[in-house]
């Protein structure tokens, strides 16, 4: 098995994690420019609804994927980091470095997506972040 470097990847989660709150901040600005703009008419007011609407959307996505991060960053403090939350086993370099923010091996994300199919909204055990936006590797 390849050797972890836990300083690369925290750098990393890191770099992500400043460029999610730099996202959110601009994200946040947009959509206080979208209240500012006072519509006046049904076609803008639609119009604007639907861009607030997209702008929520990419926000909480960042904001899960900003929660993940942290916790990742948590679990290196703690030295839980590469430990399965769902079975306790070790979670490959390769996993990890490919999706450093994951708490999972793959065995136990098959068996979350299995359980819960196409709805990845679903929280995976108890206590557990979403898995909405990993994937398999």
């Amino acid at each position: 098995m390849e050797k972890l470097d836990t300083r690369q990847l925290r750098k990393k989660l890191e770099l992500q994690r400043q460029e999610i709150k730099q996202s959110l901040h601009h994200l946040d600005q947009e959509t206080r420019s979208l209240d500012v703009d006072c519509a006046q008419d049904p076609a803008d007011l639609c119009v604007s609804s639907v861009s607030k609407e997209t702008l929520f959307e990419q926000s909480s996505k960042r904001r899960t994927n900003l929660r993940l991060i942290e916790a990742a960053l948590r679990r290196m403090d703690e030295g839980s980091f590469g430990e399965c939350a769902g079975c306790g086993n070790e979670i490959p370099a390769r996993r990890l470095q490919a999706l450093p923010w994951t708490q999972f091996c793959i065995r136990c994300q098959e068996a979350i997506e299995h359980e819960h199919g196409a709805d990845r909204s679903v929280p995976a055990f108890a206590g557990a972040m979403t898995p909405g936006f990993r994937r398999a590797g």
